[in-house]
């Protein structure tokens, strides 16, 4: 019997990283024109070339923001809509983490970032040695499914040129950087690659809180040691330390949101104001 096909996608974004801009053309002009992806005059409406419209497309779907309707066209999903709502033209860096969050756990449509954020954990790690360890990671998720290399080789550039401020290929057309270099997840040294903790002076409490919502999801409760380490934690996510991430969680337990209890080898985390994981970003918009 033939084993069921995985979900595995690898070069979504023609080799296109994500512009400034992008963004916040797709919140604005797809409410009103759904379509507009298969329209012959989408590269007119938005105003970038075509391939560039079929890397937005992607983008937009990849990071959570919008819901493919098949012949219907697409539509914002409940994210997408609480961004436009809030902050359509990405100046909060909440919402950078929001859309990192929900690509760093994409392993269907965003493999190549799934892998990445939850198995490249070494320092100071060259392309090609990255290039080996989501070469086996996707092998091994994959199974007898047929991928393209040189496809992962494309999202590695993508995704570290993205994330960092130093572009690892020279691209004359490409002088646009991407909004989540604000973030300055990835620091490249001289070809060396290595993962940074997150800036505390753009980094909330109520991102670990949007991820615990995201993890308890009606659970009575979750260890500490799954939040912080196990797979899509915030180790892997955001490269939290456990020090870090305790300090979060004592926040939102002296905040009331958390319950966190620690006795010998078995620290929890028991949900006590806690409404949704959009819930959580919205009170943020509201408030911040």
């Amino acid at each position: 019997m033939a084993k069921n096909k995985v979900k595995l996608k690898l070069q979504g974004h023609e080799k296109f990283a994500l512009r400034e801009g992008w963004i916040n053309k797709g919140l604005m002009i797809i409410p009103k024109n759904p379509g507009v992806f298969l329209q012959q005059d989408a590269p007119d409406v938005f105003g970038i070339g075509n391939n560039m419209v079929k890397s937005l497309r992607y983008w937009m779907r990849a990071l959570g923001l919008t819901i493919e309707g098949g012949t219907s066209g697409v539509k914002l999903s409940p994210m997408g809509a609480l961004v436009a709502k809030y902050d359509p033209y990405i100046e909060n860096p909440f919402t950078l983490w929001l859309m990192h969050s929900y690509i760093a756990k994409n392993k269907g449509d965003a493999t190549s970032w799934y892998m990445y954020f939850n198995y490249c954990d070494a320092n100071d790690l060259e392309k090609h040695q990255i290039y080996t360890i989501l070469l086996r990671k996707i092998t091994q998720y994959a199974g007898e499914q047929k991928f393209s290399e040189k496809s992962l080789n494309s999202d590695i550039d993508v995704l570290l040129n993205m994330y960092s401020k130093n572009k690892i290929k020279s691209d004359p057309e490409d002088k646009n950087i991407s909004p989540f270099s604000q973030l300055a997840m990835i620091k490249n040294t001289d070809g060396k690659y290595t993962k940074n903790h997150p800036d505390r002076r753009i980094f909330s409490e109520f991102v670990v809180l949007y991820e615990l919502e995201n993890m308890l999801d009606g659970r009575e409760g979750l260890s500490i040691d799954e939040a912080v380490n196990g797979e899509n934690g915030l180790a892997k996510i955001y490269n939290l330390t456990s020090v870090m991430a305790n300090e979060y969680f004592d926040r939102l337990d002296a905040a009331g949101y958390i319950r966190v209890v620690r006795t010998a080898g078995l620290d929890m985390i028991y949900p006590v104001k806690m409404s949704g994981a959009l819930k959580v970003a919205e009170e943020y918009y509201k408030n911040c």
